[in-house]
């Protein structure tokens, strides 16, 4: 939900909001982003997964694979880019004919739902297209923008409570007649993790205020890297 229902609040129209947002949010329904390949893995360039259009507009036929899709194999929706005439172009595309996942089984666990997944002619209506035609380069990095985002969200969080322990620890555990929290060396390095823990809050505080306060274009030039 967290990487696959962005780009459809971002970028979709009111119609499909209005029709898969509250799916997935209650959780009746699951999505994934389908970005990565066999053969390119996350770069977003060299994607070979096609969609073609005929004449009258009407729809879009997607077609090849996908792969390393984590939800892929219990989801319904799938926020896919592919490749258009004159670039990339993203679309949200439903379960149905033509659609294939297979669970890959690593070496952890299969709960994520990790998945290869086959898209034979599917039938994609005009207006299930996120953002413009050929213009979908921008969302697929927004979105790696704000996934890698999250993800700092989630260690930043657990700096704090690891050091809380690391506080803990040190108070109760006795060395040489003593607490290790009145050991020197000890203190020394307990400082430098608090401090290095405060510059990582900081940082990502800042950062947070910049998203929230830039365009996406303008995130994509001042931010990247």
């Amino acid at each position: 939900m967290l990487i696959g229902l962005p780009q459809v609040i971002n970028f979709g129209s009111a119609e499909m909001k209005e029709k898969v947002v509250p799916d997935i949010l209650f959780g009746r329904k699951f999505t994934s982003l389908a970005v990565s390949e066999a053969f390119t893995g996350s770069d977003v360039a060299g994607i070979k997964c096609t969609a073609t259009k005929p004449k009258d507009g009407s729809y879009w036929t997607i077609n090849r694979t996908k792969k390393w899709i984590t939800n892929g194999h219990f989801s319904y929706y799938f926020t896919i880019a592919g490749k258009t005439k004159k670039g990339l172009t993203v679309f949200l595309v439903e379960r149905g004919p033509g659609i294939e996942t297979n669970l890959i089984k690593t070496s952890y666990s299969t709960s994520a739902g990790m998945a290869f997944i086959t898209f034979d002619n599917v039938q994609v209506p005009s207006s299930h297209m996120l953002g413009k035609e050929d213009k979908g380069l921008i969302i697929v990095l927004i979105n790696f923008d704000h996934e890698r985002w999250l993800l700092c969200c989630g260690s930043a969080r657990s700096h704090p409570l690891a050091m809380e322990e690391y506080f803990k620890w040190a108070h109760q555990r006795k060395a040489f007649g003593k607490p290790l929290l009145e050991q020197a060396v000890v203190r020394q390095k307990l400082a430098g993790i608090v401090v290095r823990t405060e510059a990582i809050q900081n940082w990502l505080e800042s950062l947070t205020y910049q998203m929230f306060n830039m365009s996406y274009s303008q995130q994509s030039e001042h931010l990247a890297g």
